[in-house]
Formats: structure tokens, sequence, C-alpha cells
């Protein structure tokens, strides 16, 4: 079983995100409401029981593979003994169930204020969720799926592990893993590859024999240098081919060879620079609908306090935390924007000022018909 969990602002985008899916089925609860408008609304009653907590909504999805299908009951216990698991044991919730792709799968919107006020503490959430999946499988012999991210890769170790819970941090390695997964969308050709890590400030070096033979790659960052071998069989050169889709002939040895000879960028810097892209274009788009919070399809973004933030809903990944300054926008902690971000959120752009404009054509339109109208 795999899960995906999300916090948000706003109960009504995401109760009217699930029940607009054809075949959406509302299967378990707490709750009266029986529609969008009339949860948003029940809700409300939590969220005024503490009205200091900004990201208030809890929205999490569980998904077994397609060959292993649930009756509604079998879904109501998971849910609950995941709701439980996870510290909503006296907190609104509701259980809706799509049938919009081949596996089954649930999602659990749920507030994260208890009937008592109290906020239920999200701590190393994304750890304790995957704990209590694996558990959950055990429990109800599902079978044990793990996530796309995790194959291939090695586990953090128990210093790795002690680290993450003691500051948050990850790895030099876990890091490692994620910017080069992030790097391989698309199956890049290996020059290319690498030219992407070299951009978000990670040294790569391929090392060859004297008869011209690929003998390993190895990636640097933070002045720490790993070998593929040592991330996991997918960070290999034959690996990241393979398990990737990264494509590598001979002919590209020459252009290998220049990306790897590139100095890397200044991380700071890049991160600098495509926070003050993002935060403005994702500050104007909340200010043009008039909402605090936004959950779409890839990404949600909100206000915590007087910081931007800006999380992929696939891993639940923050990639931004940001700040308006009297000199612009600027990052609060280490972001992890990459290329690709700043590039969807420039589209997204284009397509803000395209429906400005459209709204401004139409009411010219409009007040043009009216005095029109007033004149016969």
């Amino acid at each position: 079983m795999i899960g995906k969990q999300v916090k948000g602002r706003g109960f009504r985008g995401v109760l009217n995100y699930l029940f607009d899916k054809e075949g959406a089925e509302l299967i378990d609860g707490n709750m009266v409401g029986e529609n969008p408008r009339e949860l948003a609304a029940e809700f409300r009653f939590s969220r005024a029981l503490n009205p200091r907590v900004e990201r208030v909504v809890y929205h999490a999805s569980l998904s077994v593979p397609a060959r292993e299908k649930l009756d509604n009951d079998k879904w109501r216990e998971i849910a609950l003994d995941y709701l439980n698991g996870m510290g909503f044991d006296d907190n609104q919730y509701i259980v809706v169930r799509h049938a919009d792709r081949t596996h089954d799968h649930i999602h659990i919107v749920a507030s994260r204020i208890k009937l008592t006020g109290e906020c239920v503490h999200d701590g190393w959430d994304y750890r304790r969720s995957e704990q209590l999946i694996r558990q959950l499988e055990r429990d109800y012999q599902l079978e044990a799926v793990q996530p796309s991210w995790e194959k291939g890769r090695r586990s953090p170790t128990t210093g790795e592990w002690r680290r993450l819970q003691r500051t948050g941090e990850e790895s030099v390695r876990e890091k490692l893993q994620d910017y080069i997964d992030e790097a391989a969308t698309n199956c890049p050709a290996m020059p290319q590859l690498i030219n992407r890590l070299k951009d978000e400030g990670i040294d790569v070096r391929v090392g060859y024999t004297r008869t011209g033979k690929n003998k390993g790659i190895s990636y640097q960052l933070d002045g720490i240098a790993i070998s593929g071998t040592h991330l996991g069989r997918e960070y290999t050169f034959p690996g990241l081919q393979k398990y990737k889709g990264i494509s590598y002939s001979r002919e590209q040895d020459r252009a290998i060879q220049r990306a790897s000879n590139r100095q890397p960028a200044d991380v700071e810097e890049v991160q600098r620079q495509r926070t003050r892209i993002v935060a403005r274009i994702v500050n104007n788009y909340l200010h043009h609908i008039g909402e605090n919070g936004y959950q779409g399809k890839q990404y949600t973004a909100g206000w915590d306090e007087d910081e931007l933030v800006l999380v992929r809903n696939s891993d639940n990944q923050q990639l931004m935390r940001a700040m308006c300054k009297d000199d612009g926008w600027s990052a609060v902690e280490r972001n992890r924007l990459t290329v690709q971000d700043v590039q969807f959120f420039q589209r997204w752009q284009q397509l803000l000022i395209e429906t400005r404009e459209r709204e401004q054509l139409e009411l010219e339109r409009k007040q043009s018909q009216r005095g029109f109208e007033l004149s016969l």
C-alpha cells in the first residue's frame, strides 16, 4: 500500500476536487454533511476551536496495487486505523473512495484540530506514515508495495535516521538521491543529466580506464563525495541507464567530459534567483483568486504566517519557504526548487496573464453592450 499526505489551509478546495471526480463515493466519516459546501461549513467548527493553526487541513491518500481490490468495509477499517495511528483519534474526518485510476484508492480529509482544541502533532509524520503503512500491510495481509522513489536506493543508515530525527535534515546521500531522481525526469541523455546536476550545485565525475571504458560515476555535494554504488544500484553509471532510462552511447563521451569539467553552480545564488521568480508568481496567483492557499494536482501553496510555502504533492517535499522583504522575495531556509519547477510556474504565469486579459475583454464587452442598450 502506498500513502501520500499533504497539509493545507482551506477545506473547500480539496473537497471540491475529491467530489468532482467521476464515481467518487463518500464511504465513511463522523460528519453530517454530504457535499463540499456542507462539509466545509461543518469543518469550520473545529477550525474555530484553535484559530492559531494555519494549516488546518490534513489530506491523505491510500492506494493498493491494481490486482488488489478491497470492499468499502475493509477500506473503512484501514482508514480508521490509519487516522488513529497518525494521532487523529478525536477529529472531524471523511473518507472518499475514487475509481478514476486502475488501482483502488481512498482519500482521507481530516481537521488537524481535535474536538478538544488541541492540534495533532505532525513531527516526522512522513516517516511515521511509512511505518504505519507497513504495519497495516501486515495487519490486513495486503501486498507490500515499495514506493517508486525508494526502489534502487540504499536505505538510510541508523546514523542518518538519528540525524533526521534530531535535526530534521536529510543526509547528503539522501539529498543526492532526491536531486538525481529529479534531474532524471524525462529520461535525458547522460551529458544533459550531468549538466542538470551541475546546475543544482552538484559536482559529477565520470571515470574511465586507459582503454576508454567507463569505470563509474560519483557525485559531490556540500564537500562530500559519494560513489553511485553507495547511493544504490539506480545511481551507478549502468543503473542510470537501466532503471532511470538515461540514454548513453560512446559518441557522448566527449560531451560527458565537457559536462563533468564544468564548475557546479553556486547553489545558493541559483536558489535565490528561482525563489524570486516562483514566489512572486505564486503570490500573484493567490492574490488573484483571493485565497491564502491553493492545492493543485502537482503543488500545494499557501501562507504560514508571513512565510510563503510551496510543497510538491507527489512526495510531500517542501520546495520553498520564502518571505517578502524590502528588496524582494528571499528564502527563509535552503529551498529545493528545480529548473522544472520554475518552468512550470512561468507557464502558469502566462496562463494567468491570458486569463486576466480574457476577463478584461469580457468586462469591456459587457460595458460596451450596456452602453449601447442605454443609448437606445
